[in-house]
């Protein structure tokens, strides 16, 4: 499935996620700023096997170019979701009374992340001939997250009383985003490669 026809409602899902993360920082609500991380994080995952799920039924998976798209509409998620990491940082640690030193820098990070995937997608070219990323770029995205979330788990991060707070569930539920993304995507290349 092209990914087109579901920028639009990403793109809302992000503005909302990342306004209703600053509304909730804004009111002191750390519950409503971690549903709505969660809810992006979980809307994330139902794009990305909107996407993916046509390469995994076996008439589809001969037509030419599929892995080679499909892992663009991936690498294009991928960028989206580290975007709003952008938006939401910008909008908690800029628009409310939250402070944390490292939110802008955090933001910055996440906005260059964002454009440097959508630059390699570009790079990629859009022919059917295209070749895709090795799947050991898609493990090795995840697995370096899922080290992310496990530190700030084991490190108490979530717990923390200081103007972080948001920021831990930004790196929280994006990275949950970005490694069900990249579970996704491996297996869309782990079945196609086998075919």
């Amino acid at each position: 499935m092209s990914l087109q026809p579901l920028i639009a409602s990403v793109v809302v899902a992000l503005l909302a996620s990342a306004g209703g993360m600053a509304y909730g920082a804004a009111t002191g609500s750390r519950g409503l700023a971690a549903v709505c991380a969660f809810a992006f994080c979980f809307f994330m995952f139902i794009v990305a096997w909107r996407v993916n799920r046509p390469a995994w039924l076996t008439e589809k998976s001969e037509a030419p170019g599929l892995l080679f798209h499909t892992m663009r509409r991936n690498t294009r998620l991928a960028a989206l979701t580290y975007a709003w990491g952008a938006a939401a940082f910008f909008a908690v640690y800029g628009l409310t009374d939250v402070t944390w030193q490292h939110g802008w820098q955090y933001g910055t990070a996440a906005a260059l992340i964002a454009a440097g995937l959508l630059l390699y997608v570009r790079s990629m070219g859009d022919g059917d001939n295209g070749t895709p990323p090795p799947i050991a770029l898609t493990l090795l995205h995840g697995l370096a997250v899922l080290g992310g979330l496990v530190f700030l788990i084991l490190a108490g991060k979530l717990l923390t009383q200081k103007g972080d707070w948001a920021a831990n569930y930004i790196f929280l539920f994006g990275g949950i985003a970005i490694a069900s993304i990249c579970y996704v995507a491996a297996i869309t290349q782990w079945r196609l490669r086998k075919s």
